[in-house]
């Protein structure tokens, strides 16, 4: 059973979600451009990924070292140092230029909406907030993660490739005190309210007159696909299944938000004891 319907009924068309979701696209992009100019601007590398595996690391300075004894033949090419680790100026840039961005997506779907931020605050239950009703995102939040542990843990023992994934990129950021921070605000708190906002508030709020059931599969299949990661297109659809149940639920976005940054908090933490 999904409940009662409680969310209020948008102005808002699917035209207008499809006009929305390009100008989300752009909210990602353009922010993401920016990362390596500012940071070489700033002093720093272009990059903020590590080259790869402890074995790649290896494999890169071995490939160094050949070309520095090749350099004994006379006029030989002089062979630049290996990129290895990722840069920390870039790491900071990466997580101030995310929150920039989650705070456009937030923007994509007010300006799509075509909504005074006042309604649109109304229409998506930003206007109240109720403390009563924290224990449900927090008892979601044990069973999802459970479920996506266990989802995990069968990927790992099967032979399907393509749903394991690689670890995420935080290799600079674990390095540094200031960008490991900027992360944690990133996905703490501007993730949960920019993405909030924009997929559940905005997109599944203009689908929501087809019916629970398809509006949720639909953007919640759009914010899986949006971290253009393989391995996560079966988890965060559930995820983004529960959180349009919360918001249908209780007709405010903050159930929803307060999941998800919950679920991020949680993850942060773990991310910090493996460090």
């Amino acid at each position: 059973m999904i409940g009662q319907r409680r969310m209020a009924v948008p102005p808002w068309s699917e035209l207008s979600v499809l006009a929305g979701l390009w100008l989300a696209i752009l909210a990602y992009i353009v922010p993401k451009l920016l990362i390596g100019p500012i940071s070489v601007l700033l002093g720093g590398g272009s990059d903020y990924a590590d080259i790869g595996t402890v074995f790649e690391k290896a494999a890169a300075v071995a490939r160094f070292a050949d070309a520095r004894l090749a350099q004994s033949v006379p006029h030989a090419p002089f062979a630049d140092p290996p990129r290895i680790l990722g840069s920390v100026v870039a790491a900071r840039v990466a997580w101030v230029l995310a929150i920039v961005s989650a705070s456009l997506f937030a923007g994509s779907a007010l300006a799509a909406s075509r909504q005074r931020l006042v309604v649109f605050a109304r229409l998506t239950g930003l206007n109240r907030f109720d403390f009563d009703r924290l224990w449900l995102p927090g008892l979601a939040v044990a069973v999802v993660y459970l479920l996506i542990g266990a989802y995990l843990r069968l990927v790992d023992a099967s032979s399907l490739d393509v749903l394991k994934g690689e670890p995420a990129v935080l290799s600079a950021t674990s390095r540094d005190g200031l960008a490991l921070a900027l992360y944690g605000v990133t996905t703490v708190v501007a993730a949960p309210l920019g993405e909030e906002v924009f997929y559940r508030g905005f997109v599944f709020s203009g689908f929501a007159s087809w019916g629970f059931w398809p509006a949720a599969a639909v953007s919640s299949a759009i914010f899986a696909l949006s971290h253009l990661d393989a391995s996560t297109l079966i988890p965060f659809t559930l995820v983004g299944m529960t959180l349009c149940w919360l918001y249908w639920r209780s007709g405010s976005l903050w159930d929803a938000i307060a999941f998800h940054s919950m679920f991020n908090l949680l993850s942060f933490i773990l991310l910090l004891a493996r460090n």
